[in-house]
């Protein structure tokens, strides 16, 4: 009887230490996978800068061979025309060698900047996958009823310029204020309102219009433009621009 319960235990253990070694071997299988995913998806992120570095390698390696032929063709010169023309090949292949160099250098820091850019940030330039655009630092207004090109356009207008806002009256009066410090910066070519994408997009053009010198227009007119009540409004204004 002893004897046959010692056996059945002896199997146990064995069927338990056969169950153990399996699944340490999976967990090892599985993140061994994971980084050979994670190693392969890294790698294809920055396919184009590495295939950059091996291309710019070669010519490299051939201006390199170019230099050596060209120095010793002017050592075995013999007339003075000869030697001549091997020295101005040998110019020509030490600046081509130069070029070859400072291009690889080039490659190999866009490469170094793209495996960082995927280390720090996940997909990295130049993978394919959509940059998340900005949120636009008035997109209350457009939350509110403006049209979204209007708060997309925001965020590609030049820096403002500072001092004091043309049409800061709109804005104490409830406009956001990135506009009204966008207004600041110098007119665009032609003379056009620092702003005036905003009014192409769909903001009132008396908006942009002032912000050029054209005159601030009084905000309670203002508030009968704007489709929805961002501004701080007399009751009355409101009720007339939502009438007409």
């Amino acid at each position: 009887m002893f004897r046959h319960l010692m056996k059945a235990l002896l199997a146990l253990c064995v069927v338990a230490a056969m169950s153990f070694v399996g699944t340490t071997s999976a967990t090892a299988a599985s993140d061994s996978s994971a980084r050979s995913g994670s190693s392969l998806a890294k790698a294809g992120s920055c396919a184009k800068q590495k295939q950059k570095v091996v291309k710019t390698k070669k010519k490299a390696k051939h201006a390199d061979k170019r230099v050596k032929k060209a120095a010793k063709a002017k050592k075995r010169a013999d007339s003075s025309k000869q030697r001549h023309a091997a020295s101005k090949k040998l110019t020509k292949a030490k600046k081509a060698k130069k070029k070859a160099h400072r291009r690889l250098a080039k490659a190999k820091q866009a490469l170094v900047k793209c495996r960082t850019a995927w280390d720090d940030n996940g997909p990295g330039p130049g993978t394919g996958t959509p940059t998340p655009t900005p949120k636009s630092p008035i997109q209350a207004l457009c939350d509110a009823g403006i049209p979204q090109a209007v708060c997309d356009a925001f965020n590609q207008l030049p820096a403002p310029g500072g001092g004091a806002s043309p049409i800061q009256a709109l804005c104490n009066a409830g406009l956001p204020q990135p506009i009204c410090d966008a207004a600041t910066a110098p007119p665009l070519p032609g003379g056009a309102s620092p702003i005036q994408p905003l009014c192409d997009a769909g903001l009132p053009q008396a908006i942009c219009t002032a912000a050029s010198g054209g005159g601030a227009p009084d905000p309670s007119v203002l508030c009968t433009l704007l489709p929805v009540p961002v501004l701080v409004c007399p009751t009355a204004v409101l009720r007339q621009g939502r009438a007409a």
